[in-house]
């Protein structure tokens, strides 16, 4: 009789309703556009937030992104002639602006730093080798060919 009332209590501890849990799945609360973070400002000082110093438009005027002096993306605005581009499209297109832009900001801390440099006496020529060498900053003249090299490359055949 022991036996019973050990298989019967082992019954009544089953829950038989555990099939029925109708609660919604666990949902990955992660975004496709979490993969742009890397291009975020990131921490700031609220006191002094970072000032965008560079801003590029495509040619067609669907993508805008301003980048901060170290290269980092700090805001991206589409027109609404972007709705008119596949998601593959707007992605690809926000990625190569945002390159850009990038540049271009870098672009400001080499001119920053040459400047520096030549006031306390440098060489102008070993410290443009120190730049863009060591420190991967491109030149002003640099991001400026780039940019007119991707901009004819890309849109050589768009006439909107």
């Amino acid at each position: 009789m022991v036996d019973e009332r050990s298989q019967h209590d082992a019954d009544d501890e089953r829950d038989d309703m555990a099939a029925l849990d109708f609660s919604p799945p666990d949902v990955c609360e992660d975004s496709m556009l979490d993969a742009l973070d890397v291009y975020g400002p990131g921490e700031t000082d609220e006191t002094h937030p970072p000032i965008a110093v560079v801003t590029v438009t495509n040619p067609p005027g669907t993508v805008s992104v301003s980048a901060l002096s170290d290269g980092r993306i700090s805001r991206i605005a589409l027109s609404p002639k972007a709705s008119g581009l596949t998601e593959i499209m707007l992605a690809e297109e926000v990625v190569v602006v945002a390159g850009l832009a990038s540049q271009d900001a870098k672009s400001t801390q080499y001119i920053s730093m040459l400047d520096g440099m030549r006031e306390q006496g440098h060489d102008d020529a070993a410290t443009r080798d120190f730049l863009s060498r060591d420190l991967g900053l491109p030149s002003p003249e640099q991001a400026r060919a780039e940019r007119t090299r991707v901009f004819a490359s890309r849109y050589a055949g768009d006439h909107d």
